[in-house]
Protein backbone atom coordinates (compact mmCIF):
# COMPACT_ATOMS: atom_id res chain seq x y z
CA UNK A 1 0.00 0.00 0.00
CA UNK A 2 2.90 2.24 1.11
CA UNK A 3 4.12 1.34 -2.14
CA UNK A 4 1.69 2.81 -4.13
CA UNK A 5 1.12 5.81 -2.32
CA UNK A 6 5.16 6.45 -2.92
CA UNK A 7 4.63 6.02 -6.88
CA UNK A 8 1.65 8.56 -7.71
CA UNK A 9 3.24 11.01 -5.11
CA UNK A 10 5.46 10.86 -7.72
CA UNK A 11 3.41 11.63 -10.45
CA UNK A 12 1.65 13.91 -8.68
CA UNK A 13 4.85 15.59 -8.47
CA UNK A 14 6.18 15.12 -12.33
CA UNK A 15 2.63 16.50 -13.17
CA UNK A 16 2.86 19.62 -10.66
CA UNK A 17 6.15 20.13 -12.28
CA UNK A 18 4.54 20.20 -16.12
CA UNK A 19 2.20 22.17 -14.62
CA UNK A 20 4.85 25.08 -13.52
CA UNK A 21 6.36 25.02 -17.27
CA UNK A 22 3.28 26.09 -19.06
CA UNK A 23 3.32 29.51 -20.25
CA UNK A 24 1.43 32.30 -18.15
CA UNK A 25 -1.30 34.57 -19.62
CA UNK A 26 -0.41 36.87 -22.73
CA UNK A 27 -0.69 40.01 -20.00
CA UNK A 28 2.62 38.13 -18.28
CA UNK A 29 4.53 38.14 -22.00
CA UNK A 30 5.57 41.88 -21.56
CA UNK A 31 8.65 43.67 -20.05
CA UNK A 32 8.33 44.02 -16.04
CA UNK A 33 6.71 46.97 -14.62
CA UNK A 34 8.26 50.52 -15.82
CA UNK A 35 11.02 48.40 -17.61
CA UNK A 36 10.64 50.53 -20.51
CA UNK A 37 9.03 53.53 -19.00
CA UNK A 38 7.28 56.88 -20.40
CA UNK A 39 7.54 57.69 -24.04
CA UNK A 40 6.96 60.73 -25.60
CA UNK A 41 6.51 60.72 -29.30
CA UNK A 42 8.25 63.44 -30.91
CA UNK A 43 9.74 63.72 -35.35
CA UNK A 44 12.77 61.31 -35.65
CA UNK A 45 15.99 62.78 -35.26
CA UNK A 46 14.91 66.29 -33.51
CA UNK A 47 12.26 67.43 -36.09
CA UNK A 48 10.54 70.14 -35.35
CA UNK A 49 6.87 69.55 -34.04
CA UNK A 50 3.61 71.75 -35.58
CA UNK A 51 3.08 74.52 -33.76
CA UNK A 52 -0.68 73.74 -34.57
CA UNK A 53 -0.23 69.96 -33.34
CA UNK A 54 -3.77 68.73 -32.18
CA UNK A 55 -2.38 67.09 -29.12
CA UNK A 56 0.88 65.82 -27.96
CA UNK A 57 1.10 62.31 -26.53
CA UNK A 58 2.11 60.11 -23.72
CA UNK A 59 2.80 57.19 -23.74
CA UNK A 60 2.82 54.87 -20.04
CA UNK A 61 5.12 52.39 -18.94
CA UNK A 62 3.93 48.95 -20.60
CA UNK A 63 0.97 47.60 -18.61
CA UNK A 64 0.61 50.53 -16.42
CA UNK A 65 -0.57 54.48 -16.52
CA UNK A 66 0.64 57.67 -16.15
CA UNK A 67 -0.34 60.20 -13.58
CA UNK A 68 -2.37 62.74 -15.75
CA UNK A 69 -1.66 65.30 -12.96
CA UNK A 70 1.51 65.03 -13.55
CA UNK A 71 1.52 65.86 -17.42
CA UNK A 72 2.76 69.08 -18.15
CA UNK A 73 4.21 71.72 -21.10
CA UNK A 74 7.10 73.77 -20.00
CA UNK A 75 8.54 76.89 -21.17
CA UNK A 76 13.03 76.88 -20.98
CA UNK A 77 12.26 79.27 -17.73
CA UNK A 78 9.37 76.91 -16.26
CA UNK A 79 6.43 78.89 -16.95
CA UNK A 80 3.89 76.18 -17.39
CA UNK A 81 2.40 76.44 -20.67
CA UNK A 82 -2.24 75.99 -20.41
CA UNK A 83 -3.04 73.17 -21.64
CA UNK A 84 -5.69 70.24 -21.21
CA UNK A 85 -4.92 66.60 -20.36
CA UNK A 86 -7.34 63.90 -21.84
CA UNK A 87 -7.59 60.21 -22.12
CA UNK A 88 -6.07 58.76 -25.29
CA UNK A 89 -5.93 55.48 -27.02
CA UNK A 90 -3.79 52.40 -25.58
CA UNK A 91 -4.19 54.32 -22.39
CA UNK A 92 -2.18 57.17 -23.44
CA UNK A 93 -2.57 60.51 -21.81
CA UNK A 94 -2.84 63.51 -24.28
CA UNK A 95 -1.76 66.83 -23.75
CA UNK A 96 -3.39 69.89 -25.59
CA UNK A 97 -2.26 73.18 -25.81
CA UNK A 98 -5.11 75.55 -25.08
CA UNK A 99 -3.60 78.08 -27.90
CA UNK A 100 -1.44 76.97 -30.66
CA UNK A 101 2.43 76.78 -29.88
CA UNK A 102 4.77 79.77 -30.90
CA UNK A 103 7.18 78.32 -33.94
CA UNK A 104 11.07 78.94 -32.69
CA UNK A 105 10.08 78.36 -28.99
CA UNK A 106 11.64 75.22 -27.02
CA UNK A 107 9.23 73.60 -25.37
CA UNK A 108 9.66 70.84 -22.26
CA UNK A 109 7.20 68.18 -22.22
CA UNK A 110 7.43 65.98 -18.77
CA UNK A 111 4.93 63.30 -17.13
CA UNK A 112 5.30 60.43 -14.24
CA UNK A 113 4.63 57.16 -14.95
CA UNK A 114 2.17 55.20 -12.32
CA UNK A 115 3.78 51.40 -11.40
CA UNK A 116 2.73 49.05 -9.20
CA UNK A 117 5.52 47.63 -7.69
CA UNK A 118 8.05 50.01 -8.18
CA UNK A 119 8.61 54.32 -7.22
CA UNK A 120 8.97 56.30 -10.41
CA UNK A 121 10.46 59.36 -11.49
CA UNK A 122 9.09 62.38 -13.42
CA UNK A 123 10.67 62.45 -17.26
CA UNK A 124 10.70 64.73 -19.65
CA UNK A 125 12.09 65.48 -23.52
CA UNK A 126 12.50 69.21 -25.20
CA UNK A 127 11.14 69.85 -28.66
CA UNK A 128 10.89 72.94 -30.85
CA UNK A 129 8.00 74.47 -32.13
CA UNK A 130 7.93 75.12 -36.04
CA UNK A 131 5.38 76.76 -38.12
CA UNK A 132 1.82 75.45 -38.60
CA UNK A 133 1.13 72.98 -41.13
CA UNK A 134 -2.41 71.65 -42.64
CA UNK A 135 -3.97 68.77 -41.07
CA UNK A 136 -3.72 65.94 -43.25
CA UNK A 137 -6.49 64.47 -45.17
CA UNK A 138 -4.93 61.70 -47.22
CA UNK A 139 -2.82 58.69 -45.82
CA UNK A 140 -0.72 57.37 -48.21
CA UNK A 141 -0.25 53.84 -50.50
CA UNK A 142 -0.52 50.49 -49.73
CA UNK A 143 1.01 47.50 -52.05
CA UNK A 144 1.84 44.10 -51.06
CA UNK A 145 4.95 41.77 -51.69
CA UNK A 146 4.41 38.94 -53.50
CA UNK A 147 3.67 36.17 -51.02
CA UNK A 148 6.82 33.33 -50.17
CA UNK A 149 7.01 30.31 -48.24
CA UNK A 150 9.77 29.65 -45.70
CA UNK A 151 10.44 29.41 -41.96
CA UNK A 152 9.75 32.29 -39.91
CA UNK A 153 9.47 33.63 -36.30
CA UNK A 154 5.87 34.69 -34.88
CA UNK A 155 5.08 36.95 -32.43
CA UNK A 156 2.50 37.40 -29.65
CA UNK A 157 0.61 34.74 -29.24
CA UNK A 158 -0.34 32.92 -26.22
CA UNK A 159 2.94 30.67 -26.04
CA UNK A 160 4.76 34.13 -24.48
CA UNK A 161 7.66 34.15 -26.95
CA UNK A 162 8.97 33.70 -30.53
CA UNK A 163 7.73 30.78 -32.19
CA UNK A 164 9.45 29.27 -35.42
CA UNK A 165 6.48 28.02 -38.27
CA UNK A 166 6.57 27.27 -41.43
CA UNK A 167 4.11 29.22 -43.49
CA UNK A 168 2.71 31.58 -46.77
CA UNK A 169 3.32 34.80 -45.61
CA UNK A 170 3.63 38.57 -47.41
CA UNK A 171 4.57 41.81 -46.16
CA UNK A 172 2.44 45.32 -46.57
CA UNK A 173 4.37 48.02 -47.53
CA UNK A 174 3.27 51.57 -46.84
CA UNK A 175 4.20 54.51 -48.09
CA UNK A 176 3.20 57.85 -45.98
CA UNK A 177 1.60 60.60 -47.82
CA UNK A 178 3.88 64.07 -47.51
CA UNK A 179 1.19 65.97 -45.37
CA UNK A 180 0.78 63.18 -43.31
CA UNK A 181 4.91 62.40 -42.23
CA UNK A 182 4.82 65.73 -39.88
CA UNK A 183 2.29 64.70 -37.87
CA UNK A 184 3.23 60.55 -37.82
CA UNK A 185 4.56 60.50 -34.55
CA UNK A 186 0.88 61.21 -32.73
CA UNK A 187 -0.64 58.41 -35.44
CA UNK A 188 -1.96 55.10 -33.93
CA UNK A 189 -2.36 52.39 -36.61
CA UNK A 190 -4.61 49.22 -37.37
CA UNK A 191 -4.63 46.67 -39.63
CA UNK A 192 -7.92 44.68 -41.06
CA UNK A 193 -7.92 41.28 -42.68
CA UNK A 194 -10.71 41.26 -44.72
CA UNK A 195 -13.22 43.45 -42.06
CA UNK A 196 -11.67 41.50 -38.85
CA UNK A 197 -8.65 42.88 -36.55
CA UNK A 198 -4.78 41.47 -37.50
CA UNK A 199 -2.98 43.82 -35.28
CA UNK A 200 -2.29 47.33 -34.27
CA UNK A 201 0.37 49.88 -33.54
CA UNK A 202 1.01 52.43 -31.15
CA UNK A 203 1.78 56.14 -31.73
CA UNK A 204 5.17 56.67 -33.75
CA UNK A 205 4.58 52.60 -34.28
CA UNK A 206 5.76 53.24 -37.99
CA UNK A 207 8.59 55.48 -39.52
CA UNK A 208 8.63 58.35 -42.20
CA UNK A 209 9.12 55.71 -44.67
CA UNK A 210 6.25 53.61 -43.92
CA UNK A 211 8.23 50.46 -41.73
CA UNK A 212 7.25 49.31 -38.49
CA UNK A 213 9.58 50.41 -35.58
CA UNK A 214 10.07 47.12 -34.42
CA UNK A 215 11.93 48.49 -31.58
CA UNK A 216 9.26 50.33 -29.59
CA UNK A 217 7.30 46.54 -29.78
CA UNK A 218 9.18 44.16 -28.88
CA UNK A 219 7.95 43.58 -25.25
CA UNK A 220 5.14 43.85 -26.42
CA UNK A 221 2.96 40.66 -26.63
CA UNK A 222 1.61 41.88 -29.99
CA UNK A 223 1.76 40.57 -34.21
CA UNK A 224 3.67 42.78 -36.05
CA UNK A 225 1.64 45.16 -38.03
CA UNK A 226 2.33 44.56 -41.60
CA UNK A 227 3.43 41.24 -41.46
CA UNK A 228 0.59 39.15 -42.85
CA UNK A 229 0.90 35.01 -42.77
CA UNK A 230 -0.81 31.46 -43.16
CA UNK A 231 0.43 28.98 -40.84
CA UNK A 232 1.43 26.08 -42.61
CA UNK A 233 3.53 23.41 -40.77
CA UNK A 234 5.26 23.52 -37.27
CA UNK A 235 9.37 23.78 -37.26
CA UNK A 236 9.86 21.70 -34.24
CA UNK A 237 8.43 18.40 -33.26
CA UNK A 238 7.79 19.65 -29.58
CA UNK A 239 5.67 22.39 -31.08
CA UNK A 240 3.21 19.73 -32.95
CA UNK A 241 1.89 18.81 -29.30
CA UNK A 242 2.81 21.04 -26.39
CA UNK A 243 1.66 24.49 -27.74
CA UNK A 244 -1.38 26.05 -29.03
CA UNK A 245 -1.94 25.93 -32.69
CA UNK A 246 -0.95 28.98 -34.51
CA UNK A 247 -3.67 31.87 -34.57
CA UNK A 248 -3.10 33.26 -38.50
CA UNK A 249 -5.17 33.84 -41.80
CA UNK A 250 -6.86 31.01 -43.83
CA UNK A 251 -5.75 29.76 -47.12
CA UNK A 252 -7.11 32.03 -49.69
CA UNK A 253 -7.23 35.51 -50.96
CA UNK A 254 -7.99 38.13 -48.43
CA UNK A 255 -8.36 42.10 -48.21
CA UNK A 256 -6.02 44.27 -45.86
CA UNK A 257 -7.05 47.41 -44.67
CA UNK A 258 -4.38 49.67 -42.70
CA UNK A 259 -6.05 52.83 -40.99
CA UNK A 260 -4.15 55.67 -39.23
CA UNK A 261 -6.06 57.66 -36.73
CA UNK A 262 -4.55 61.28 -35.88
CA UNK A 263 -4.38 61.38 -31.83
CA UNK A 264 -6.99 64.07 -30.92
CA UNK A 265 -7.69 65.39 -34.15
CA UNK A 266 -10.95 66.64 -35.26
CA UNK A 267 -10.53 64.61 -38.68
CA UNK A 268 -11.16 61.09 -40.38
CA UNK A 269 -8.08 59.72 -42.12
CA UNK A 270 -9.25 57.65 -45.42
CA UNK A 271 -8.38 54.22 -44.60
CA UNK A 272 -5.69 52.06 -47.53
CA UNK A 273 -6.72 48.43 -48.79
CA UNK A 274 -4.72 46.42 -51.09
CA UNK A 275 -5.94 42.55 -52.12
CA UNK A 276 -3.48 39.23 -51.61
CA UNK A 277 -3.69 35.79 -51.18
CA UNK A 278 -1.82 32.96 -49.31
CA UNK A 279 -1.48 29.15 -49.59
CA UNK A 280 0.57 26.68 -48.33
CA UNK A 281 2.96 25.14 -50.58
CA UNK A 282 1.53 21.48 -51.97
CA UNK A 283 4.71 19.64 -49.86
CA UNK A 284 3.70 21.32 -46.92
CA UNK A 285 -0.14 20.88 -47.03
CA UNK A 286 0.63 16.98 -47.71
CA UNK A 287 2.60 16.52 -44.30
CA UNK A 288 -0.62 18.37 -42.62
CA UNK A 289 -1.43 21.77 -41.38
CA UNK A 290 -3.56 21.26 -38.25
CA UNK A 291 -2.50 20.80 -34.45
CA UNK A 292 -0.02 18.18 -34.03
CA UNK A 293 1.07 16.91 -37.72
CA UNK A 294 4.23 16.64 -38.82
CA UNK A 295 7.15 18.85 -37.78
CA UNK A 296 9.21 20.29 -40.42
CA UNK A 297 12.76 21.05 -40.99
CA UNK A 298 15.38 23.04 -43.10
CA UNK A 299 14.42 26.03 -45.52
CA UNK A 300 15.40 29.56 -44.51
CA UNK A 301 14.83 31.45 -41.97
CA UNK A 302 13.51 34.80 -41.92
CA UNK A 303 12.26 37.18 -39.05
CA UNK A 304 8.66 37.73 -39.21
CA UNK A 305 8.31 41.69 -40.44
CA UNK A 306 8.83 44.27 -42.79
CA UNK A 307 12.36 45.31 -41.88
CA UNK A 308 13.85 42.03 -43.79
CA UNK A 309 15.81 43.25 -47.16
CA UNK A 310 14.25 40.18 -48.78
CA UNK A 311 11.39 39.26 -46.93
CA UNK A 312 10.90 36.44 -50.46
CA UNK A 313 13.31 33.53 -49.17
CA UNK A 314 13.74 30.41 -51.15
CA UNK A 315 11.20 27.45 -50.92
CA UNK A 316 11.36 25.71 -47.98
CA UNK A 317 12.91 21.67 -48.28
CA UNK A 318 9.87 18.95 -48.32
CA UNK A 319 9.01 18.70 -44.32
CA UNK A 320 10.13 15.31 -42.82
CA UNK A 321 7.39 14.22 -40.50
CA UNK A 322 7.84 13.75 -36.74
CA UNK A 323 5.33 11.48 -34.23
CA UNK A 324 4.56 13.02 -30.74
CA UNK A 325 7.13 10.45 -29.76
CA UNK A 326 10.01 11.73 -31.02
CA UNK A 327 9.62 15.07 -29.14
CA UNK A 328 9.85 13.26 -25.56
CA UNK A 329 7.91 11.56 -22.74
CA UNK A 330 4.22 12.16 -23.47
CA UNK A 331 1.70 11.32 -21.14
CA UNK A 332 0.24 8.98 -22.54
CA UNK A 333 3.35 6.56 -22.29
CA UNK A 334 4.32 8.20 -18.88
CA UNK A 335 0.77 6.40 -17.64
CA UNK A 336 1.26 3.33 -19.69
CA UNK A 337 4.76 3.29 -17.80
CA UNK A 338 3.36 3.54 -14.35
CA UNK A 339 0.15 1.02 -15.23
CA UNK A 340 2.90 -1.53 -16.03
CA UNK A 341 5.19 -0.72 -13.25
CA UNK A 342 2.13 -0.82 -11.07
CA UNK A 343 1.81 -4.39 -12.17
CA UNK A 344 4.87 -5.59 -11.62
CA UNK A 345 4.96 -4.32 -7.68
CA UNK A 346 1.45 -6.38 -7.15
CA UNK A 347 2.85 -9.47 -8.58
CA UNK A 348 5.83 -8.96 -6.42
CA UNK A 349 3.88 -8.56 -3.24
CA UNK A 350 2.07 -11.42 -3.71
CA UNK A 351 5.11 -13.81 -4.24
Amino acid sequence: MHGHMWQWSTVGMFFFGMGALIPTSARACVAPNCMVGVRFPLPEGGGVVPANIPGLVTVPPLLENVDPSTVRLLLPDGTQVPATVTAGAHQTQVLVPDAPLEPGTTYRIEAKGVCQFQPTQTESVTFTAGPALPLPSTTGTLTVDTPGQSIFNVYGDSSCGTRQVNGNFTVLRFTPSPELVPFLPWVHWTVEVDGEPWSFAKHSGLTSTGEENLELRRHENNRQLLFLFTFCDYVGCADSYQRPPIDSLPPGRHRATLKATLEHADLTLPSVSVDFELGCAAQVASAGTHWGSGCADGGTEVDGGPMNEDPRPAPVDAPKGCTQAGGGLTVLSLLATLRLWSGRSSRRAKN
